[in-house]
């Protein structure tokens, strides 16, 4: 039995990897710095008890002597990280708390396991966003140029990374996804926030007036290509994850949300104009691994949307009840 330790597994791409891992016959170690979430928010408890899984409640920013010891011990052979502070917008107000995270905890986590002889994988969950605002189809060479203090620091991450694979031959390889989609994700980001405030009868507010573009990728499709890239990709490369259709304004996602649902979007949105300093577009191709990898997508994003509704509907009780706006934690 494979083993793999995912760092950031209560994230929403990290808990999807952990029961995509089970589902395939991985013993898996989880490690994040709150306790479990709740079943509705974790899938790999939604569906199933597991058998082949540990979870340890560590910090990367403070507990990095404690997360070496778990690795140590259970030698996995595959470590994925999506340990981040990861919302754009509070990045603005506490830089240094995402620099510290992304950048200063990943040099001082990762100087450590490159001594490991075990590790045979190291996945970094990057971001497109190092490229700041895009042309079309961008490709893993494009410059780097990042907007916000989110990209900045989780490109400072990258950048030592690829020092580590330069100069001891660290087996890391990077992925950058389109916006992940798809059920459990929090309840803030603007798919099931949408939803919910439909059904809440609350106004949905489209900073930017809803105008900036993105590519919405379904998280068991990210979970089938990390795993793709972890098992075949080569060291020191980065590979993209976007799904073939083309991208779609906020405006016109949250237009279709509405359609489905039976609502009237005029009626359902304020349109602000302030964006926070985001990009107004991300184009990523992901020729590459498509080509050198064989993966492709499975779930559209209608799919994805329609079974995100049929889950919030289903656990309308619960998710009615929890809070609705980014929590950030120290």
């Amino acid at each position: 039995m494979k083993k793999i330790l995912i760092i950031g597994s209560n994230s929403f791409t990290g808990s999807h990897l952990v029961k995509h891992c089970l589902d395939h016959d991985y013993k898996v170690v989880g490690i994040s710095r709150s306790d479990e979430y709740p079943e509705i928010m974790l899938p790999y408890r939604y569906d199933f008890k597991p058998q082949e899984f540990n979870f340890y409640k560590l910090d990367v920013n403070k507990e990095i002597k404690e997360i070496i010891e778990v690795s140590d011990n259970f030698k996995p052979e595959i470590i994925v990280n999506f340990a981040a502070q990861g919302e754009v917008r509070n990045s603005w107000k506490y830089p240094e708390q995402w620099f510290q995270t992304n950048c200063l905890s990943v040099v001082k986590l990762t100087d450590e396991l490159r001594k490991k002889d075990y590790i045979k994988r190291y996945v970094t969950a990057s971001t497109p966003e190092v490229y700041g605002n895009t042309g079309n189809n961008v490709e893993e060479n494009h410059i780097y140029l990042p907007s916000t203090p989110y990209a900045a620091s989780k490109l400072a991450g990258d950048l030592h990374l690829f020092t580590l694979f330069k100069r001891y031959g660290f087996p890391v390889v990077f992925t950058r996804a389109a916006n992940v989609f798809g059920i459990h994700q929090q309840l803030y980001r603007i798919i099931p926030r949408t939803i919910i405030y439909l059904k809440m009868g609350k106004k949905i507010e489209l900073h930017g007036k809803g105008k900036a573009k993105r590519a919405f990728i379904h998280v068991r499709d990210v979970a089938q290509a990390t795993m793709n890239i972890a098992e075949k990709g080569l060291s020191g490369e980065v590979y993209h994850l976007s799904p073939e259709e083309e991208e779609i304004s906020i405006h016109d996602l949250v237009k279709i949300i509405c359609k489905m649902m039976d609502y009237e979007f005029e009626e359902s949105v304020n349109l602000i104009d302030q964006n926070f300093g985001q990009d107004g577009k991300f184009s990523l191709s992901s020729r590459k691994i498509r080509e050198e990898i064989g993966w492709n997508q499975s779930v559209s994003l209608e799919e994805g949307i329609q079974e995100m509704i049929i889950w919030i509907e289903k656990n309308w009780n619960k998710i009615s009840q929890m809070p609705l706006e980014y929590v950030h934690l120290v």
